[in-house]
C-alpha cells in the first residue's frame, strides 16, 4: 500500500469512528440543519430554532414571519407575488404571517448509504397555512454510498435547497 492509499484509509477508519453509528449520524444532521435554521430560518418572531421531529422521520424547524417588509425581501418570484397578495388582502391589524419550514425526511440513513429527501418551503396562506397553491417548495433527494460523501456533501444539498429562501 502506498503512501497516499494508506493516508486515504486512514482518513476513512477516522470517520467511521466518528460517525459509524446512527447516533452520530443523526446528531451530525441535526447539528448541520440548526446551522442552516440560524442562517436562513430565523425571523422577528422566531430565534434559536432547534431541530424538532415534525412526522415520523422528518426533521426540521418552521418559523413565522410577521414583518411583510422582510418577508418581501425573498427574491423567488412565485413567493414574492404570493407574498404581496397577502400583504394586499390582510390588514396589518391582523397581523398576517409567512411560514418558512426546512426539513429532511430520512429514507435511510447509515454509515454505508443512505438517502434524505430535503425541503425548504415558503407558505403565505395565513392563517391555516393548508392551501398548498399558497406555498413554493424546492426540494432534492440525497442519496450517498459512503460516509465520506455525506460528510462532505450535506452541507452543500442543504445550502442548494435553502436558495429557496436567498434575499
Amino acid at each position: 500500500m502506498d503512501d497516499n492509499s494508506k493516508l486515504i484509509h486512514e482518513w476513512q477508519d477516522k470517520i467511521k469512528n466518528k460517525y459509524g453509528n446512527e447516533a452520530q449520524l443523526y446528531e451530525y444532521l441535526f447539528q448541520t440543519m440548526d446551522n442552516f435554521f440560524y442562517r436562513y430560518l430565523e425571523t422577528t418572531e422566531n430565534k434559536n430554532l432547534k431541530v424538532m421531529e415534525i412526522a415520523p422521520h422528518i426533521y426540521g424547524a418552521e418559523s413565522l414571519e410577521s414583518s411583510m417588509l422582510e418577508a418581501l425581501k425573498i427574491k423567488d418570484p412565485t413567493a414574492k407575488s404570493g407574498i404581496i397578495e397577502l400583504a394586499k388582502t390582510i390588514p396589518k391589524a391582523q397581523k398576517p404571517l409567512v411560514k418558512y419550514r426546512l426539513q429532511t425526511k430520512v429514507e435511510e440513513l447509515t454509515p454505508d448509504k443512505g438517502h434524505l429527501i430535503i425541503t425548504a418551503s415558503i407558505n403565505w396562506d395565513f392563517p391555516l397555512f393548508f392551501d398548498k397553491s399558497k406555498m413554493t417548495k424546492r426540494e432534492i433527494i440525497f442519496k450517498y454510498n459512503d460516509l465520506g460523501q455525506f460528510r462532505k456533501e450535506l452541507a452543500l444539498k442543504l445550502e442548494d435547497v435553502c436558495g429557496l429562501f436567498q434575499t
